[in-house]
């Protein structure tokens, strides 16, 4: 049963990142090139709408510093999918498939 549990989460979530609208693997590159790779590997995009992404930061003091980078982080990003917010937050990053594509 778990294997089946793990085959359909994979499958919609799948399904939930070829949606319309924000491109979810252009996204992590989008934020991968703002941020950089080392702080990268530390996030996780948690929720991402058409004007919306969320990112959880594993530790509290790379949250800090991105926070202060936010702006210009939010500049690149808005420049390249046309997002108007974005918000980092303390969370876990090791989830990768619990990713939330909304469209509205």
């Amino acid at each position: 049963m778990d294997q089946i549990k793990d085959v359909l989460r994979s499958v919609i979530s799948g399904l939930m990142k070829q949606e319309k609208g924000v491109d979810f693997q252009k996204a992590q590159d989008v934020l991968k090139k703002a941020i950089g790779p080392k702080a990268f590997t530390h996030t996780q995009i948690v929720y991402l709408t058409k004007d919306k992404i969320r990112v959880n930061v594993d530790s509290s003091s790379r949250l800090y510093d991105l926070n202060l980078r936010k702006e210009r982080i939010a500049r690149e990003i808005g420049q390249a999918l046309q997002i108007k917010d974005i918000r980092f937050r303390l969370g876990d990053v090791t989830k990768r498939e619990k990713t939330r594509v909304w469209q509205r």
